[in-house]
């Protein structure tokens, strides 16, 4: 039996449960998650939606463990004024439209309905963009359908790997933005329509850090140019980060030096909550001149028991500056 395969199949067959029960069709709606993200890769997912690989999938049903975990945590902690999967239609005559809304808290006394939506993964600096306009949907929908109640929201972003949490608060609903997140959903979705009529029209593209899990991309015609200024901040965003961790890489290496100088002197001591003490390890090397002369001995040489292999890396040099024509 192929485990992987098996992982795999079994997984895809839940998603597409898990879907179909707590969110229906998707193709027949746009969702508030849908409205943050590339209108491209929302219609192409829609039309062609394809099979998620394993590692999708995974982070799929990490999701949905990261929801139940919260629930559970807040049953034990004697709260049940709160609901899950909270649905609310903010369908207009141009626009089938649903959100659905990880957890509303309902305070009845003091007529307050907060809004949690539960994220997992890394967790960010800041709030991503398509996190903050998904909410902003939830809170302006729910915000209509009970006008007596004040609305507020927040997100918790949970990270099972390391076992950290962070949790942005604060947000309140602005009129301004969810009429323009809506007027967004209905060119998302006029563009889907006319795209399944097989009319030719060009699908507005939004490059960006999640670009690399769009299955589209390879198709995507801002990728297909040499030059994507959208990207700009973010790879000048990552080189920063890379001279920070060469020059703090640096820095630990000296300090290191010299706790092992210290201790080296003086043996083990205690400072800031921790032991410091030297630990000494044996591995194991190969010597290469003595293999390579029992080798040449036996009429033979490392060469022959070499075969080449490849791997992948990410390279970025300056780009050279472009030359303008002469006329």
């Amino acid at each position: 039996m192929d485990i992987r395969n098996t992982l795999h199949n079994s997984l895809q067959l839940l998603s597409k449960q898990h879907t179909k029960e707590t969110l229906g069709d998707r193709r027949d709606y746009l969702g508030a998650s849908d409205v943050g993200h590339c209108p491209r890769k929302v219609i192409l997912d829609r039309i062609y939606p394809g099979e998620h690989d394993l590692a999708t999938l995974l982070r799929f049903q990490r999701g949905h463990m990261t929801e139940d975990i919260v629930a559970a945590a807040f049953t034990a902690a004697g709260f049940s004024n709160f609901e899950r999967q909270v649905e609310v239609d903010i369908s207009t005559d141009k626009l089938p439209a649903l959100v659905h809304i990880d957890f509303v808290f309902t305070a009845r006394q003091k007529k307050i309905k907060s809004i949690l939506e539960v994220k997992s993964g890394k967790i960010p600096d800041q709030p991503y963009s398509s996190w903050e306009s998904q909410l902003y949907l939830q809170m302006g929908a729910l915000a209509k359908k009970y006008p007596d109640y004040m609305v507020k929201g927040a997100v918790l972003s949970l990270d099972l790997g390391d076992g950290d949490a962070a949790f942005f608060n604060g947000y309140t609903p602005q009129d301004t933005l969810y009429n323009g997140l809506l007027q967004r959903a209905e060119s998302i979705w006029n563009d889907y329509q006319q795209s399944l009529k097989g009319q030719k029209i060009e699908l507005k593209t939004e490059p960006g850090p999640l670009c690399g899990f769009c299955n589209h991309i390879s198709t995507c015609p801002r990728f297909a140019a040499d030059d994507i200024p959208e990207m700009d901040d973010f790879i000048a965003d990552f080189q920063e980060l890379r001279e920070k961790e060469k020059k703090y890489k640096e820095k630990v290496a000296i300090q290191k030096k010299i706790l092992l100088t210290m201790v080296r002197a003086r043996g083990n001591f205690r400072a800031g909550g921790y032991l410091l003490k030297k630990t000494t390890r044996t591995r194991q090397n190969l010597d290469m001149t003595s293999l390579d002369n029992f080798l040449a001995d036996n009429g033979t040489s490392i060469s022959e028991f070499q075969e080449p292999s490849t791997f992948s890396f990410l390279d970025i040099k300056k780009a050279p500056k472009e030359i303008a024509p002469v006329n």
